[in-house]
């Protein structure tokens, strides 16, 4: 498949260890923004009752079809390879990802170029290969007893000051004396590469930006495009730039400390192929000992056509995660598709993944003017129904690094901030600066990449599971539907704050059910413990302001399908899409019929502004 990048711009005394540092300041000041801090009390209150236990949940699987069930049912060609092979010559290569139940034998790669197949590149993360195949041989090649599934290769593609105080970042900074700011993990970046900018050059004798090619095969740091290198700073950047006694505004990342992984697998255009996102995840995963590699940024993604048991995208981000890496996911930014549910990316739609949506913070720190952003796109996923975003964060109007010279800077200059724009400096105030605005999810996730590093070295032995599940519950709880903002608007201060050891944090499935309600896995039972309840989760007020009253599930409803939670504000007609599946519903199991997310640059996606009814 093709990746794209999800992307919008708008116009516009004793040295402690940080960890020590950070508990006991902790123990000084836990409230938010001032507020009197009863969290750990205050979440218990919001569990709900609720019967959990194996057996109903097992219940609910048979009726929501499982993993294991929705990657067995059916052929095992993807329905986008039919369609493309149907549309092809016979002898039209079509670039496809094979996965196979080990790695493939030698007899079978054999067979494969006896039919005229071409191995591009072996996979790590997943057993299989992607090559390029005669479509008249697609068929054949399925049939071979060592293939699980072929799906196609498709077109991916790319998708701070006031927001670093928003998250409460700075609360951070200053709590910890400026030690905890994410020194000794490893941070990967997929994405366009990153260019080298005076705010990601650190000191001789510490660690550096590291580049690694998947595509281009330049000597040093490069980004062509000038995704990559705003995302980087949104993690990364030191704010050199911008700190200087002239300086009257600081862009400064969340996790200045850590080391930046730059995986360049996206081409000058910002777009890709799946087959380069999963090779530079394998990298990764193969890589994480040397590197220290902890988290893993993907600001990307393609529309969802298959399940993400079967996506190869989505099993390669399984990978990462079983080996130990948090993996934070942009949702995707097609929230203007028709009633905007439903338009949730691959690989988002992985369980997981921590899903980042977008929130617009209307340039001010607090969060009591933060709407969704527009663009944000919205669960639950197609398919398999998962709830999804996990968390919003802030995307959009982001100042971040510029990559000068680089596709967007000399496409779209405007957005370029000017010297005065931060300094106060009358002569040189109309020169170009080293900063510029974008907007999208793609400026989201960064912002949690970045945290997930904080939190990684304030406890190293977090695993991706815990991190996941303290970013969602120390979130700001909010009214809005879980579909829209998840768990809540990112909190640095909160996620560090959060106690609790999650075995999974596998996002829940949704399912409407016969009522007309909208019903969610139990997550106190998916999590492996009660302090996981969705009321500590989610919050008590989810769906108020759309009128939505969460109550408790019903007798009948339990009997039937288990431990879940009920939402009676989640009719199937709220989340009808026509737009985005074939058959005009979300809920009848069917992919995506668009052929790319409406983020993509080169459809001038990139530079829409605020929402034109």
């Amino acid at each position: 498949m093709a990746v794209a990048l999800l992307l919008f711009r708008l116009p516009g005394g004793e040295r402690q260890s940080p960890r020590a540092k950070w508990r006991a300041a902790v123990q000084l000041d836990d409230g938010r923004r001032g507020e009197p801090n009863n969290m750990t009390s205050g979440l218990a209150r919001l569990g709900r009752k609720m019967l959990a236990g194996t057996a109903v949940l097992a219940c609910l699987v048979l009726l929501l079809p499982s993993v294991s069930a929705q990657a067995t049912q059916g052929a095992k060609v993807s329905k986008e390879v039919e369609e493309k092979v149907r549309a092809a010559g016979a002898d039209d290569l079509l670039s496809v990802i094979v996965q196979t139940g080990s790695d493939p034998s030698q007899g079978h790669l054999a067979r494969l170029r006896g039919r005229g197949g071409v191995v591009k590149t072996q996979h790590t993360s997943i057993h299989g290969y992607t090559a390029r195949v005669p479509a008249s041989q697609i068929e054949a090649l399925a049939e071979d007893p060592e293939v699980e599934q072929v799906s196609y290769d498709s077109p991916v593609k790319a998708h701070m000051d006031v927001a670093y105080k928003a998250i409460r970042a700075d609360a951070v900074y200053v709590a910890s004396g400026g030690l905890l700011d994410g020194r000794g993990v490893g941070v990967a970046l997929v994405d366009t590469g990153v260019q080298l900018h005076p705010d990601l050059v650190r000191p001789k004798g510490t660690p550096q930006v590291v580049e690694v090619e998947i595509v281009g095969h330049e000597t040093g740091l490069a980004d062509y495009y000038g995704h990559g290198t705003h995302v980087a700073g949104i993690i990364n950047g030191n704010g050199y730039s911008s700190s200087d006694k002239l300086s009257y505004r600081t862009f400064k990342g969340i996790a200045p400390g850590a080391l930046v992984i730059s995986i360049r697998a996206l081409s000058p255009d910002g777009t890709g192929y799946t087959s380069d996102i999963i090779a530079g995840i394998d990298w990764a995963v193969r890589n994480r000992s040397t590197y220290r590699i902890r988290v893993l940024n993907l600001s990307l993604g393609h529309p969802i056509y298959e399940s993400y048991a079967t996506d190869p995208l989505c099993r390669a981000v399984r990978a990462a995660y079983d080996a130990g890496i948090v993996v934070v996911v942009a949702a995707g930014n097609d929230g203007g598709v028709g009633s905007g549910f439903g338009t949730i990316d691959s690989p988002a739609n992985e369980p997981s993944a921590v899903t980042v949506g977008a929130m617009d913070d209307s340039r001010t720190v607090t969060t009591t003017d933060d709407v969704l952003a527009w663009y944000s796109s919205r669960g639950p996923s197609l398919v398999d129904y998962v709830v999804k975003p996990d968390l919003v964060a802030p995307g959009t109007a982001i100042v971040s690094l510029r990559a000068t010279g680089s596709y967007i800077d000399t496409t779209y200059h405007q957005f370029t901030l000017k010297l005065g724009d931060y300094k106060t400096d009358p002569k040189l105030a109309l020169n170009d600066g080293v900063y510029y605005t974008l907007s999208g999810t793609s400026m989201a996730a960064p912002m949690v990449s970045g945290t997930a590093a904080l939190m990684i070295q304030m406890d190293p032995t977090l695993n991706p599971a815990t991190v996941k599940a303290r970013l969602m519950k120390g979130a700001v709880k909010d009214d809005r539907l879980p579909f829209e903002t998840g768990a809540g608007f990112l909190d640095v201060y909160g996620a560090l704050a959060a106690g609790g050891f999650a075995k999974s944090a596998l996002s829940p499935l949704a399912m409407l059910a016969s009522d007309g309600n909208v019903y969610f896995q139990d997550t106190a039972v998916l999590w492996g413990d009660a302090t996981w309840s969705l009321g500590s989760i989610w919050g008590r007020g989810k769906g108020n302001a759309d009128g939505i009253i969460m109550s408790d599930v019903s007798a009948s409803i339990l009997q039937t399908y288990g431990a879940i939670w009920n939402n009676r504000g989640g009719p199937k007609s709220l989340l009808d899409n026509n737009q985005v599946t074939a058959s005009g519903a979300i809920w009848t199991g069917t992919r995506s019929i668009l052929p790319s997310t409406t983020g993509m640059v080169d459809n001038l996606g990139a530079v829409w502004g605020p929402r034109k009814n």
